[in-house]
């Protein structure tokens, strides 16, 4: 009886420290002066400050700091990324456009691309939402998959008629 108590304490005391130590995602949590960092900082140290800006929705501030990235490299291309999404989420529709131009990924850059066309679209007196803007990309992504899903069926439809 001893035995299968000291077996099964390591699996209950691994149950009781997950239920009482809640896990969290990453959380930035930023230190210090961001002027000094602006005007003396290297190029990490304002990526990170940048994407603290950007992740507690404060996205001018984001921009400043993403814009001197830029003048610190131009190796880097990380920066673009979120320097495009802070001027989506601020409203410059057109700087974020000029951003796009720079990020590898091409997929993401279509896919933002589509939804700057429809952000463009709505009337100019309307403000638009962090919330409503990440709606439209979600539905974005969902047709474009939804449609390379209806191309392959169709695809394989063709290739089995083919011979026919």
């Amino acid at each position: 009886m001893l035995c299968k108590i000291k077996q099964r304490s390591p699996a209950i005391c691994t149950l009781i420290l997950f239920f009482l130590c809640p896990t969290f995602g990453q959380e930035y949590i930023f230190e210090g002066d961001p002027q000094l960092v602006y005007e003396k900082g290297n190029y990490k140290q304002n990526y990170n400050t940048g994407l603290f800006f950007f992740h507690t929705d404060q996205w001018k501030i984001a921009i400043k700091f993403f814009k001197r990235c830029n003048e610190l490299t131009r190796k880097k291309t990380n920066q673009y990324e979120p320097l495009a999404w802070s001027y989506i989420y601020s409203g410059k529709y057109n700087l974020a456009k000029e951003s796009l131009a720079r990020i590898k990924n091409k997929k993401h850059k279509q896919v933002v691309r589509l939804l700057i066309k429809n952000l463009q679209r709505l009337p100019k007196r309307k403000k638009v939402s962090k919330k409503d803007i990440d709606v439209i990309y979600k539905n974005k992504i969902d047709l474009i998959k939804k449609t390379r899903d209806n191309i392959i069926a169709i695809a394989k439809l063709k290739v089995m008629d083919y011979g026919i």
